[in-house]
Order: structure tokens, then sequence, then C-alpha cells
């Protein structure tokens, strides 16, 4: 069944209809969305913000901090290679010449190539692809003790960096499919926020591991205690995470209604997981937007700078997480992979962007490997300008597309007319009540996030 046939008319009855009010446990009276789970949502597809709290109180418990320990994990795996050159690693393999940088440039070389497994998460289940590519990496980032050559530590870490693609820069993504267009930055922050809470303790850990004396060299012993947690996830992340908001196993039927009118008020009446829309992949990679956008994610360039100790990381994270909390400026808020998502009206355009946005991103850290040459210490001049320029044309990108942005806003209000604003934080404005359906897809209710 359909949402409804036209904008503001009533919907064929369901076997819902006749229920409108619940009463919880302890007596509270709620409304309960009449909702057909296989099909469409009637008026009113909004639940009570009481309950839809519960909901995203429960998905914040259970599924956040599951991608998150996960990324911390994949942090610590494609990190600790520096760790394990110093205990030993680069006598025991003969790391001469540039062999080492080889090691760095060959996990960003194939976690580039293989950006396109985001898409994965809207054609796999997910609980079955993030158990895929979790044991993947593990047993990649595990096989590294017994490597015996050079040759060898590269086929490891080539598919390290093959695995760990398809589980990352997917993840916005993925988040899309459980949390609104407002709700998504918060989230994405915290597990962003991974990454540099794994480098307040990965030196300390490392330490810990190989300052023993056991019968194994230290630096394999740092590459096994490390990998192996990360195999022992993939069963727990196949168990725990869901396919699904509406089939998730710690929702209620309450809940789990609830759940599935917010994917109606995402993206309407279909099926999110399962397939993906070819002309839209054709549409994406020719929008000017989706590059433009990908473009000025060269500001990988100082994240990586701030990965490696140059920069604050802190001071990178917060702004992921502030920016869309609090609607900065354009100039102090950097365009991410929330920003992209935002400004793409299907799902599969979504991820699409998203693997452009990574192809292009993410070799800023193959070349932040190259511009920091040992024998250009300690001022590092060359790194330094080439950060500062990468810096500035990322403020000019940024006002080109925020001007781009407000243009096509305009042309959608004189098509359309003025989009009623959703008020998050009060339920949603009566006003919009009646046209809020599929408000993250291209259509009258879509509008570009500056």
């Amino acid at each position: 069944m359909k949402i409804w046939k036209k904008v503001g008319q009533p919907a064929p009855p369901t076997a819902t209809d006749n229920v409108e009010k619940v009463y919880s446990g302890d007596g509270v009276e709620k409304n309960r969305p009449s909702l057909d789970i296989k099909g469409g949502v009637q008026e009113p597809h909004h639940a009570n913000p009481q309950l839809e709290k519960r909901v995203i109180r429960k998905l914040d418990f259970r599924v956040v901090p599951l991608l998150s320990a996960l990324y911390l994990l994949a942090f610590l795996d494609r990190s600790n290679i520096g760790n394990a050159r110093i205990a030993g690693m680069e006598e025991a393999l003969e790391l001469r010449g540039n062999r080492y940088q080889w090691l760095l440039n060959i996990f960003y070389i194939s976690y580039i190539v293989f950006e396109f497994q985001a898409l994965m998460w809207k054609i796999v289940p997910p609980n079955i692809w993030a158990a895929f590519v979790v044991f993947g990496w593990g047993l990649a980032a595990t096989l590294q003790a017994t490597a015996r050559s050079w040759a060898t530590e590269m086929v490891c870490r080539f598919f390290l960096g093959l695995f760990e693609a398809g589980f990352g820069p997917g993840i916005p993504y993925l988040l899309s499919f459980f949390y609104l267009r407002h709700e998504l930055g918060l989230r994405i922050g915290i597990f962003l926020s991974a990454a540099p809470l794994a480098t307040t303790f990965a030196g300390a850990l490392a330490y810990g591991i190989t300052s023993g004396h056991s019968k194994m060299a230290n630096w394999r012993l740092l590459f096994l205690v490390e990998g192996l947690p990360t195999i022992i996830m993939a069963p727990i992340v196949y168990r725990f995470l869901p396919v699904s908001p509406e089939k998730a196993r710690f929702l209620d039927s309450e809940e789990a209604l609830v759940a599935k009118a917010r994917g109606v008020r995402q993206v309407g009446d279909q099926i999110r997981v399962g397939g993906i829309v070819w002309s839209d992949i054709g549409a994406t990679l020719a929008d000017a937007k989706a590059w433009f956008t990908a473009t000025v994610g060269v500001r990988y360039f100082g994240v990586f700078l701030a990965a490696a100790g140059i920069f604050p990381t802190i001071a990178n994270i917060l702004p992921w997480v502030l920016s869309e909390q609090f609607s900065l400026p354009i100039i102090a808020r950097p365009i991410d992979p929330i920003s992209l998502q935002d400004n793409q009206g299907s799902d599969t355009r979504r991820g699409t962007g998203i693997v452009i946005l990574q192809f292009i991103g993410q070799c800023g850290p193959l070349l932040g490997t190259n511009v920091f040459p040992k024998q250009e210490g300690p001022r590092y001049t060359k790194g330094m300008w080439v950060s500062a320029a990468f810096t500035l044309f990322t403020a000019f990108l940024a006002l080109g597309l925020r001007a781009l942005l407000v243009w096509e806003n305009k042309k959608l209000d004189k098509k359309y007319g003025p989009r009623p604003e959703l008020i998050p934080e009060n339920g949603i404005d009566p006003a919009a009540i009646k046209t809020a359906v599929g408000e993250e897809n291209y259509g009258p209710n879509f509008r570009y996030v500056l």
C-alpha cells in the first residue's frame, strides 16, 4: 500500500486503523502511528514526541557505541605499524630505504580504490556486511604477526585497507538509515571521536604489550594482541547490529511502529536495504554539487595532520559535532559526510556521494605521508605550506558551495512554494503534517542544507 495517492488525501484503511491510542505500563496515554509494517503509514505518521525520544535513546545506546567501538579497533589496527616498527619490525623485515613508507602508502591505495564498498550497506543487510568486513580486517591485522618479509607485510597492509574501506567511510551513510537529518550530526561526531580516543592510549597499550620478554618477538605480539579482539567482534556485530530500525530486537512492537514511521518520514514508503538504483549513481556522478563537496574534502589532509600529532585532534573533532547542532557559519563548519548526505535526494545518491567524497578526500592522508620527510625536520616548511594552501583552497570552495545551494533552494521555493519548517524539539509544525513524507528525498519537501 502506498503512503497516500495524493498529498492531503487519506490512505485506504489498514488493519491498524482502529488503533489510535495505546497505554504504556505506567498508565500514560500515548498516540501510536497507524501503520502497516509491510506497507504504508496513515496520518498521523509523526509519533508522540516522548515515544520517539525513547526510540532514539535506545538506538543511541545500542547502535552508536557498537559502531564506535569497531572504529576504535580499526584505528588501532591501521596505526599500530609505527609502534611495531619501534619494537623491532624494521630490523626483522629489513625495511631499508622507502620500504616503510610503502607500507603506509599501500594501505591508503587500497583504501581509496575500494571506497565504492560504502554502497554495500544498502545492498547487503548491515549486520552481515559489518561482520564480513570486521572479520576481514581483523584477520589481515592479525596475520601481520606472521610476516617474514617486506612483501608479506605489504600484502597484509593491502587487505587491511581493502576491508577497512568497507567499514568506516560508509558508517555515516548507514546511520542515515537510523536517524533523521537533524539527528545525524551528534551521532557521527561521537562515532568519529573514537579515532582520537584511540590515540590517547594506543602508545601506552603498545608499550605495555612490547615491554615484556615473551618468546615471540615483541612486534609480532603487538599485531597479535591488537588484531584478535577485532576478529572476536565479528560475530558480536552480526548478532547485535540491527538490519533496520524497525527490525531491531531491542524495540518493542509499539517502538517498531514508530521506527518505521520515521523511515517513511525520511524517504517515503520504500525498502531501504536490498538494492541500489543504478540511474541514481549516474545522476550523482553527473552532479556538480557532489564533486564540489568532495573537492572540499581535501580538508582530510588537515585531519591527517591532526592524527599525526601536528595539530590538536580535539579541535578538529568538536566542529563536526557542534556545526550540526548549532548551525555554525559555513567558514567555521567543515564540509563533511553529513553535509553531503543532507544534499543528495535519495538513498543511492547519498551513498554514491559518500563514495565520491571519500575517494577524493582520502587522497589527503596519501599525500600527507609524503610531504613531511624526515630530513626536512624540525620545521617541515614544505609540508606546512602545502597544508596552508589546501586550507585556503577549502575556504573558497566552501563559500562557492554555499552560494550554489542558496541558489538551488530559491529555485525549489519558486517551483513548490515555501516549505513548512519542522521543529524537532517540539514535534512537528501542524502546517507540515500533511506534506512531511519523504522529506529527505527529492520532491516538494526537499531543501538543501546550508
